[in-house]
């Protein structure tokens, strides 16, 4: 139990790399009442925010191994909020007199954001979200608005070109497979591949699903405090991948691009793939952990209608059939290298990369099938 909640306790801390010490520049902030996670609460907005600003300066960091070591209940109760609010680094500025409202829909969530500098003299924006209760305002969430900004490709792939690319692409796909082409040569290598390394293929499949579930298991024993835990862990990383918001835009294209660039360019060919070609060791041991975290969410599921569940359970087939299935080209890596020497290495890399096309195929489909999920069915 300890060694899980270390481990959601490390991806939180990875989610807010940015967040290393405390900051000092509490001056003043309101006396309100406090909850019990030490943040202000009050009936005006404009004061719990400005207390909230000048609270979170104040907060000393929290220790990964001090987290881990509390009872679970009492680690999990802690791991969101340590998301939400982490403190910022030591000699962060906040002026706390230029405060402006960002404007919202929700008379029962209010936004302030203040001017503020980072160490090394870096502008960036402090951001308080509230949320009001039957006690007054509260604080939501503290954080630099930079760490919830996208930037360089992940912007990139919120704009309507991404996704104009992304439908010609399919297109494309669909044409290339309705005939004799590259694209059916490739896949037809690919599955040739994997017929002829059936046992290695077979094998890795068994032991990721297996890990898999594992980590739904574990998921599903955790104690109840700890769902918004991982949740919350979960959560974060889907903020900053983009996803958050391409799915909350409702734009079910958009949602595909984000979707698909993730989990194919950048988990399938840019961590899998390439750690395969280094003789095939390294991609397993990165896979292993990686599938158990990855379980843990889908273990507080257990409670869910079937109508949810089978259409989410053919998702993680696809999805995870794709991922299992590159990895299984590190094994034939090292297999091919072990058995007819390094010089037999380019072959063993074709062999690998010939995996990439149905692999590909199964997360672009996956992808389609998630935002239509999600946005459309909305499940």
């Amino acid at each position: 139990m300890r060694v899980l909640l270390a481990l959601l306790a490390l991806l939180a801390a990875a989610s807010n790399a940015a967040a290393l010490a405390q900051g000092h520049d509490a001056a003043g902030a309101p006396a309100i009442v406090t909850d019990d996670r030490g943040w202000p609460v009050g009936s005006v907005a404009e004061d719990v925010a400005d207390a909230a600003v000048a609270s979170w300066l104040a907060r000393p960091p929290v220790p990964i191994a001090e987290i881990a070591s509390l009872p679970p209940a009492e680690a999990c109760r802690r791991l969101p909020e340590a998301l939400r609010a982490p403190p910022p680094p030591a000699g962060t500025r906040v002026n706390v007199d230029d405060r402006r409202e960002l404007a919202g829909d929700d008379p029962d969530r209010r936004s302030f954001t203040y001017a503020a500098v980072r160490p090394g003299e870096v502008l960036d924006v402090a951001q308080v979200d509230l949320i009001h209760g039957d006690d007054g305002w509260r604080v939501e969430r503290v954080a630099f608005r930079s760490t919830g900004e996208l930037t360089g490709v992940r912007a990139w792939l919120q704009t309507p070109w991404a996704s104009a690319l992304f439908v010609a692409l399919s297109l494309a796909i669909v044409a290339g497979l309705a005939r004799p082409s590259a694209l059916r040569r490739g896949l037809a290598a690919g599955l040739a591949t994997a017929r002829a390394h059936r046992g290695i293929v077979a094998t890795t499949m068994i032991v990721l699903y297996g890990v898999f579930a594992l980590g739904a298991g574990a998921g599903a024993s955790l104690p109840d405090e700890c769902d918004a835990a991982v949740l919350a862990v979960v959560g974060s990383a889907v903020e900053q991948l983009g996803a958050q918001a391409a799915y909350g835009s409702g734009d079910t294209v958009r949602a595909a691009v984000v979707t698909f660039y993730q989990n194919f360019v950048v988990v399938t060919f840019g961590v899998h793939f390439f750690l395969s070609l280094l003789f095939g060791i390294p991609t397993y041991l990165v896979a292993v952990p990686q599938f158990f975290l990855l379980g843990l969410p889908f273990g507080l599921l257990g409670g869910a209608p079937a109508a949810s569940l089978v259409p989410m359970a053919v998702l993680l087939v696809l999805e995870l059939t794709a991922y299992f299935l590159v990895v299984s080209g590190g094994g034939i890596v090292l297999r091919t290298l072990f058995r007819r020497g390094f010089g037999a290495y380019p072959s063993a890399a074709r062999a690998a990369a010939s995996l990439l096309v149905p692999a590909g195929l199964l997360l672009w489909l996956g992808a389609w099938y998630e935002a239509v999920l999600l946005v459309l069915i909305g499940l």
